[in-house]
């Protein structure tokens, strides 16, 4: 587990970051502080507003309602939670169980097997959802619209029926049931959201993804694409922004940042997508970066990008101009991972 392994800021000065057995956070959008420590590893963090979020850990789910000044455990369902997206500070969702769980740019993945949950008391106790087979991400904008990803594809519900009734909306276009594949998502609005789809037949100098943005939940764009993915998946949809998957950030239904693994070139790279993804603009680089963790932009030029530097530590990097310039915040040696 990384040391430094979810990120989620709330406005440009106020953010948390969570990995192997610590929770930092900053005020100031510059200096973070170990906010709280624990022998447990934290896969995911979740704010609604500068006082009320929730971290995952491994084993257990910590509240806040004070910015993080004291956390509190809370509930779990039958098996441990994997992620979690609230949409007020009662409601909320999450993917729980599963096998073989994988870190992957923010989210803690199950393979296969998970079950949707949901929460109708800040987190205290859990229910077991219908839903589509295979969870593995999930988003609500609010109560009545919500998203889940699956290997195969997107699944959309616009009820209040609590996320009973699931329509698929987005097919992925390189089904590969043979190989390990996964779907990130992140809601924008009640109508918007933003989709990579990662896995399928790779080699050493690439690993396929291909990225998708919907303004209205039913016109979908193809943003971006592995350059070197097999069967020419979507001739014509440009180049992402390396051959592996990228850590990103939804700022608003029109606007996304990528941040590029790069293995072979040792930097990550950033693409700025715009107008729902019809537009993408590189900016700068993150040098002796070959690896993201995750990435959080509250506007196409501020943010942040949890990464390792040329000395293996795990750092948040952050980017006032939109990814042109890059500056160290914190930096967490690797033997504070577990």
């Amino acid at each position: 587990m990384p040391a430094l392994a979810a990120i989620q800021m709330v406005g440009p000065h106020l953010g948390w970051a969570v990995g192997a057995h610590a929770i930092f956070a900053t005020t100031d959008g510059t200096h973070w502080t170990k906010q709280y420590a624990s022998t447990e590893e934290f896969v995911g963090v979740d704010f609604i507003s500068a006082t009320t979020g929730w971290t995952v850990a491994t084993r257990t789910l910590l509240g806040t309602t004070d910015g993080g000044r004291s956390w509190r455990q809370l509930g779990e369902p039958r098996v441990p939670l994997r992620s979690i997206h609230f949409a007020t500070a009662t409601q909320g969702w999450g993917i729980a169980g599963g096998i073989d769980p994988q870190e992957s740019h923010g989210w803690l993945l199950p393979h296969e097997g998970a079950t949707l949950v949901f929460t109708y008391d800040g987190g205290l106790t859990w229910s077991t959802l219908d839903g589509p087979s295979n969870p593995q991400t999930v988003c609500f904008s609010d109560p009545a619209q919500g998203w889940i990803g699956t290997p195969e594809g997107v699944y959309i519900y616009r009820n209040t029926d609590l996320g009973h009734n699931w329509s698929k909306v987005l097919q992925r276009p390189d089904p590969q049931p043979a190989l390990p594949q996964a779907t990130l998502i992140q809601c924008a609005a009640p109508r918007a959201l933003w989709v990579l789809f990662l896995g399928g037949p790779s080699g050493m100098s690439h690993s396929p993804y291909i990225a998708y943005a919907t303004v209205d939940g039913s016109t979908w764009k193809a943003v971006l694409k592995e350059s070197m993915s097999e069967g020419q998946i979507l001739p014509g949809v440009p180049a992402g922004p390396d051959t592996y998957p990228p850590s990103f950030s939804v700022v608003d239904p029109q606007d996304a940042v990528f941040i590029g693994d790069g293995p072979a070139t040792n930097v990550a790279q950033c693409v700025i997508a715009s107008n729902g993804g019809a537009s993408l603009r590189r900016t700068g680089r993150i040098d002796n970066a070959p690896e993201t963790f995750a990435a959080a932009f509250v506007s196409v030029t501020a943010g942040w990008v949890l990464t390792r530097n040329a000395g293996g530590d795990y750092v948040i990097d952050a980017t006032s101009d939109g990814g042109y310039h890059w500056s160290q915040q914190l930096a967490v040696p690797p033997t504070s991972a577990g």
